[in-house]
């Protein structure tokens, strides 16, 4: 019988950008011996930011510390990859307290263990982890984000998430530099559609052409193993005689040559033999002398394993009906009843198991997660109590993300409970997803990036430059940039696209040309990037600089404002003020480059959320394409006033909004949705 497994096929990515007092590394192990490889694979993640001391080593340290945990003798002995993590991550805190008291540095490092098809994770600092799974990118810390800040820093590695994984499942594990989350749109893109070595050859091509650029991941590819175990291999290919007088090996008649001996080494290349002598040498009686035993080794080999084929089992009854029925015609009425019946059984057994184990509620796995489920649900109901929404919607929304694919009918129930208190929780609009265009139907070969709208003028980009306007039944091509689009803008006069670093381009619908610049002093728009009254703001490392006219040909770089220590933004919108979102749920406020104001959501958005308003809104619009929802939020108050739930639209590719406050969705089948 054919034993099947998953094994991770690894590939490290690792390009250094020449950073002063930074140093990061990867280290993928996957066992030497036969009880390492039992207990799964440890992959390592660490980068490092030092100041005046070279703290280069502790990564290599904190690698090292790791895998001798994670390996211990108590680890190989018990085979539980789980409490092996747990160890693991506790002796690290251990030593890590004492090195933060000592040291000044900025730390982060990602974990995860692969053990079978149990995937188990845990971090510190900043660390993410992708998974493509059926054409989908599924950013996995964010689906099931169970990991709490407290605003003196990260300084323990913190809560355990645990999943499964399944065969062609791609993970793609990388600290988030400026260099990756920049291209971040273009990466994930092709991080879902390829294999693992043309996606390596897309970084190592950044690395060599991007100025800067730096990647510390690991690219891991799940792949099945069909593996035949020793045991039965034994008996796939029988080696033995029936008949002693037949044609010799060369083997035998060496051994009716040499003197027999009884520790004679085995024959390595017939391990079919192998497991046939060990166990005959136990039969040997303890008075019997090796000569005795020499002669007796053949002659036992025949009825051992005579008595192994003829040995019954739980369907031998059944085969033997099937052989009665087989010859029906020679048996009476009652014999081919026995063997009508016995053949029904037969059938209908593995149905009937079946059946039973999906009444017993699945996989222990499933139940665990149920349970857990369940107990994360009146967790945040007691904290909804005490109106402590954020972490109750946090709770939730993980809870509702491990629940994921388990079609139970108490799980359903539980995502019925999470899923109503959400909702309530959330202020759900009425209004649904309706879809706009599908322009696939007309073009096969249509696809998308990104999307942005003015009006009822909706455009697209793909990858390569190509941007479109797409009406209800049709995609129109407009023109070819020669630059990747991170970001798509539109007005009423032009379409507008940026790289995130150093080129903008302009195609002018009147004139119908593309006016292309590049930017003097480029910063990478890590977070975000915004065009308000043609000038383009970029947020990078918690500053706002702008390019003053870039629509026209300004290329010159000015620093607008902003927050040096504060690098937890992700996103920016202008109306007049500047506003930023915080990992955290917070909206700060700037006027001419000071801080002015700062309201809490009161809700942790995904890192690839962003957020829109316009001159003449009242609205702060939050599109999250991980939980697929678009919140909005009173622009004064911070008080979120509804939500629209895009489950309708399947998996969110890009959302924008209009300034007439409609919401556009490009799904990632290139569908358009719209929620007016």
């Amino acid at each position: 019988m054919e034993k099947i497994t998953l094994k991770p096929n690894v590939k490290e990515l690792i390009y250094k950008g020449g950073e002063d007092n930074v140093h990061f590394d990867v280290l993928s192990y996957q066992g030497a011996s036969g009880q390492e490889k039992m207990l799964g694979s440890l992959f390592i993640l660490g980068h490092i930011k030092y100041s005046e001391e070279n703290l280069a080593y502790a990564v290599s340290l904190i690698s090292s510390l790791a895998k001798r945990e994670y390996y211990s003798e108590t680890s190989l002995r018990e085979q539980n990859a789980k409490s092996a993590f747990e160890r693991t991550l506790k002796k690290l805190n251990e030593v890590l307290d004492d090195f933060f008291q000592n040291k000044n540095f900025k730390l982060n490092i990602g974990l995860a263990v692969i053990s079978g098809e149990n995937i188990y994770i845990s971090r510190l600092g900043k660390f993410k982890i992708a998974l493509a799974r059926d054409g989908k990118y599924i950013d996995i810390l964010n689906n099931i984000d169970l990991f709490s800040k407290d605003s003196e820093g990260e300084k323990q590695f913190s809560n355990i998430i645990s999943g499964k994984i399944q065969t062609n499942d791609k993970m793609f594990a990388y600290f988030p530099s400026r260099s990756i989350t920049s291209r971040e749109k273009q990466i994930n893109d092709i991080f879902v559609k390829e294999d693992q070595d043309i996606f390596g050859q897309k970084i190592a091509h950044l690395a060599a052409n991007a100025t800067n650029f730096s990647c510390c991941g690991v690219h891991i590819n799940m792949q099945e193993v069909k593996e035949i175990p020793v045991s039965m291999a034994a008996y796939t290919k029988p080696v033995f005689k029936t008949q002693m007088a037949s044609v010799q090996t060369p083997s035998e008649e060496k051994k009716e040559i040499e003197p027999a001996t009884p520790h004679k080494p085995l024959d390595t290349e017939q391990p079919s033999q192998i497991e046939l002598n060990n166990e005959e040498h136990q039969d040997i009686p303890d008075d019997q002398t090796p000569e005795t035993s020499s002669e007796m080794e053949q002659s036992r080999i025949i009825p051992a394993e005579f008595q192994i084929s003829k040995r019954g089992t739980i369907l031998t009854p059944i085969v033997g009906g099937f052989h009665k029925l087989v010859s029906a015609g020679r048996l009476g009425e009652r014999a081919r009843k026995r063997g009508f019946i016995m053949i029904s059984a037969a059938v209908l057994l593995p149905i009937l198991i079946f059946v039973l184990l999906r009444a017993g509620g699945g996989s222990t796995e499933n139940k665990n997660a149920i349970k857990q489920a369940d107990e994360n649900l009146r967790l945040a109901q007691s904290q909804l109590n005490q109106s402590e929404f954020k972490n109750a919607r946090s709770l939730l929304q993980a809870s509702l993300a491990s629940l994921i694919g388990i079609s139970d009918k108490k799980a359903e129930n539980t995502k019925q409970q999470i899923n109503q208190i959400l909702d309530g929780l959330d202020r759900v609009s009425d209004k649904q997803p309706v879809l706009f265009s599908d322009p696939a139907v007309q073009n096969q070969n249509f696809k998308s990036n990104s999307i942005t709208a003015f009006g009822d003028r909706v455009n697209t980009a793909d990858t390569d430059g190509a941007v479109s306007t797409v009406t209800s039944s049709e995609a129109s091509p407009l023109d070819q940039f020669k630059l990747i689009p991170q970001f798509l803008f539109s007005t009423s006069s032009f379409v507008a696209v940026f790289n995130g670093s150093d080129a903008f381009g302009v195609y002018d619908l009147e004139s119908k040309k593309i006016n292309s610049f590049s930017l003097k002093d480029p910063v990478s728009a890590a977070a975000d990037a915004v065009l308000y009254e043609n000038n383009l703001y970029v947020l990078s490392g918690g500053r706002i600089y702008k390019y003053a006219d870039a629509t026209t040909g300004g290329t010159k770089r000015t620093d607008w404002g902003g927050d040096d220590t504060a690098n937890d933004q992700i996103s920016i919108t202008i109306d007049g003020n500047v506003y930023a979102l915080t990992d955290k749920g917070s909206l700060i406020q700037y006027f001419k480059g000071k801080k002015t104001g700062e309201l809490d959501l009161r809700l942790t958005p995904a890192s690839d959320s962003r957020i829109f308003t316009f001159k003449d809104s009242a609205f702060i619009f939050l599109a999250d394409k991980t939980n697929k929802r678009i919140y909005i939020f009173d622009k004064t108050t911070g008080e979120l006033k509804t939500t629209y739930k895009l489950d309708a639209v399947g998996v969110p590719k890009d959302i924008s909004i209009a300034p007439d406050g409609t919401a556009w969705i490009l799904s990632t089948d290139n569908k358009i949705w719209t929620i007016k």
